[in-house]
């Protein structure tokens, strides 16, 4: 038996509204996850944060070593905190190291909360990172809301030993995308200094485990 003729537009109908709410619901999930952070379309004209004074500065400098760390420079000028030197230099950070391309601003949004609460400076690690992501980051750097240096490192043992440095490990794409980020997927370093091209990576000390 053949359905009445009108089934086929009320079909068409309903899939259409299905849509539309399945869309609705995802928008107003990420409106809720980015709640409290800053946008690339909201940014006003601000100048850069500066996190150090120039006498922190200058103390981190002078103990760094004199080659580079790592061969993993700025995703963009835009995250330089002191422009004038033409370097980003952070204390304590917190270090995230991944295999992935961060393209999706959605997979960084639980660490800019954690920074944001703990009040760190923010290291991603990564092969590379999307222009609107970049955006995401650059918007509440300038702002002073969660100052983040995104490195570029595509190359996997060094990848690995960045997180070595940092006492912690390459978070897995499936973990990424999961959200799952435990205590062990993020580290910390004591400074982390990054101009254009290379990075300067002076490691924590770990805790003695001596009793």
């Amino acid at each position: 038996m053949n359905p009445p003729w009108w089934g086929i537009p009320l079909l068409l109908v309903v899939g259409a509204a299905i849509i539309i709410a399945g869309w609705w619901w995802d928008r107003r999930r990420q409106r809720r996850a980015s709640e409290g952070f800053v946008t690339e379309d909201d940014l006003t004209t601000s100048p850069p944060p500066t996190v150090l004074s120039e006498t922190d500065l200058s103390t981190i400098l002078a103990a760094r070593g004199p080659e580079p760390t790592l061969p993993a420079g700025l995703a963009d000028r835009e995250f330089l905190t002191h422009p004038a030197r033409g370097i980003a230099a952070v204390q304590n950070p917190i270090v995230v190291v991944t295999e992935t391309d961060l393209e999706d601003e959605r997979l960084i949004l639980t660490l800019l909360d954690s920074a944001l609460t703990t009040r760190s400076p923010l290291v991603l690690v990564a092969p590379t990172f999307g222009f609107g992501l970049l955006g995401t980051l650059r918007a509440n750097h300038r702002t002073g809301r969660v100052t983040t240096l995104p490195v570029e490192l595509t190359d996997p043992e060094l990848l690995s030993r960045a997180a070595d440095l940092c006492h912690t490990l390459v978070v897995p794409d499936a973990d990424l995308r999961s959200g799952w980020l435990p205590p062990s997927h993020r580290g910390t370093c004591a400074s982390w200094i990054a101009d254009l091209d290379d990075s300067w990576v002076t490691p924590a000390q770990r805790p003695s485990t001596s009793t």
